[in-house]
């Protein structure tokens, strides 16, 4: 049984919305260039990383090989994927090519954007070198892999200042590119011209680009409240959705893509609450800085003036491989749970396996420590599984925070408190998939 394409795609796009030296002696200098083993080896060096042997090694990298932790290290984080044949070749010269993908992959730079994006943004352009020096790789991993101490520093002292903010306002611009492969072409619906990307036009593979503004209001005692509207979401006219956090629990609103009736949905199994969240970000500071650090990496951009105003800018860039990675993190500052445990298996499966590349940018007020916008783009990846289709999300976010500490009304709507639950929404989309939209 399948699901609809308009149900999968709201499906998908409720839960997003609803929801950071030296070279080792055996990097041995030659005239056929650095190996890919011992770039490997430098950079799970410069980033501090080792491998905790979940993965299996490729054929052609022994146990006893000293690109060993390397190559499983890399493989866990999603860096890697090896040769068709299943080799790594460590010993063979790597390319500028593979070498700036390698390196952009680690920044959460898509492969194509990655030689382009190293050129204008670190001035590393390995493309153009036939051989990769050993030294001058180590320099360039150097300058692109270390955190700036004076980012890192600004973003502790930020989380800290905006721990013991009481409330705030955030305005909301988005742009979504949501597509599938591996879709039951029997399903197809009619969908708008204006929204599905004629690129993806093969059977069994669809593609969607979607526009959204909103407005976030977040009060510490209160709750936080996220109105988001879609234009002219699936070509049937504008679409809005309702999040609700609050002390009751986490509801989400959003019309039906069957019958168009907005329907609320009880969220709230498995998700922390609001008042642990609240709890967490006012005492965990300094775990959730080092949490960050692991999987990005800081960037000190200088200063920018906006309206006559000048504010420190800071980037993270960085690549968390699997949503459950992170909540096997995070559990601990989180008491999260088992969020997950209301999916059928094949959604289950997918999503823990879901990896989010994210490059942030930061506009901080010197004065107070105040975050005064963001720029977001964050990519999803979430691999087929069973029935559920492979995805692939890009969105593009931008932020802008103002009211902070001014009074907030945030109230959870009387019809909410209905809501089913998540448990009996799946069943409710189960029970649609048995007669899918023509």
């Amino acid at each position: 049984m399948k699901m609809s394409k308009k149900r999968l795609a709201s499906a998908f796009l409720t839960g997003a919305l609803a929801m950071a030296i030296s070279l080792p002696a055996y990097a041995a200098e030659s005239t056929q260039g650095i190996s890919r083993g011992d770039f490997l080896n430098q950079v799970t060096s410069d980033l501090n990383i080792t491998s905790s042997s979940a993965v299996s090694l490729p054929k052609d990298v022994l146990a006893d090989s000293p690109y060993k932790n390397a190559v499983s290290a890399m493989l866990e984080r999603k860096i890697l994927k090896g040769f068709p044949d299943g080799s790594m070749r460590t010993n063979e010269p790597i390319t500028g090519k593979d070498a700036s993908i390698v390196l952009g992959r680690i920044l959460g730079f898509k492969d194509e954007e990655s030689i382009k994006r190293l050129q204008s943004e670190f001035g590393i352009d390995w493309q153009s070198q036939p051989v990769l020096n050993a030294s001058d790789v180590q320099a360039s991993l150097a300058k692109v892999l270390r955190n700036d101490q004076t980012a890192v520093d600004l973003m502790d002292a930020v989380q800290k200042e905006m721990a013991n903010v009481h409330s705030y306002e955030s305005t909301v611009g988005m742009q979504i590119r949501m597509s599938f492969s591996g879709l039951d072409k029997t399903n197809e619906n009619s969908l708008g011209s204006s929204t599905v990307d004629p690129s993806e036009a093969d059977a069994g593979s669809m593609a969607l680009t979607l526009k959204a503004e909103g407005q976030v209001q977040l009060d510490d005692k209160q709750g936080m409240m996220e109105k988001m509207t879609m234009k002219d979401f699936l070509g049937s006219g504008d679409m809005e959705s309702l999040t609700y956090m609050v002390p009751e629990g986490t509801f989400a609103q959003s019309p039906d893509m069957g019958t168009g009736k907005k329907q609320w949905i009880n969220m709230t199994k498995g998700m922390p609450s609001f008042d642990s969240l609240m709890k967490m970000q006012k005492e965990n500071a300094t775990q959730l800085s080092s949490l960050n650090q692991k999987y990005f990496i800081y960037r000190d951009l200088g200063k920018e003036t906006i309206n006559g105003k000048a504010y420190s800018k800071l980037a993270l860039y960085g690549k968390i491989p699997s949503l459950q990675g992170l909540l096997n993190d995070t559990q601990s500052l989180t008491g999260m749970g088992d969020m997950m445990g209301s999916l059928p298996s094949d959604g289950k499966a997918a999503i823990e396996n879901m990896g989010v590349a994210a490059n942030i940018v930061y506009w901080i007020d010197d004065a107070t420590h105040r975050i005064f916008k963001a720029d977001m783009n964050m990519s999803y990846s979430m691999p087929a599984a069973g029935q559920t289709p492979a995805m692939q999300m890009d969105m593009t976010m931008n932020m802008g925070y103002s009211k902070y500490d001014e009074p907030q009304t945030i109230k959870l709507p009387e019809e909410a408190k209905k809501a089913p639950t998540m448990e009996e929404y799946m069943a409710q989309v189960t029970a649609t998939q048995s007669n899918p939209e023509k």
